[in-house]
């Protein structure tokens, strides 16, 4: 069964509106003056029903922080973009 599929049976068997698949990426990131910081790359696939929401991308950083919230699109590349934007 894939992502579509799976996320209409738990929409439909728990009664939820929205459902996302959420794979999480862990690493670290040099900033532009030299430091290191450990964040979290959250990516939501909301499977090919969502359309042009079908994606989304979270960061959380770690020890706090500003985290960034990307836009939902239609690709996985819209939302990447979105987000390293606010990274610089």
């Amino acid at each position: 069964m894939g992502t579509t599929e799976t996320i209409g049976h738990i929409e439909r068997e728990l009664g939820m509106s929205e459902t996302s698949q959420v794979t999480t990426f862990e690493g670290i990131r040099e900033n532009a003056d030299g430091s290191l910081r450990e964040i979290t790359v959250e990516v939501l696939d909301a499977g090919k029903r969502a359309k042009d929401r079908c994606y989304a991308i979270n960061v959380r950083f770690e020890g706090g922080g500003d985290d960034i919230i990307g836009a939902p699109a239609e690709t996985l590349d819209e939302p990447l973009l979105d987000v390293r934007a606010y990274l610089g």
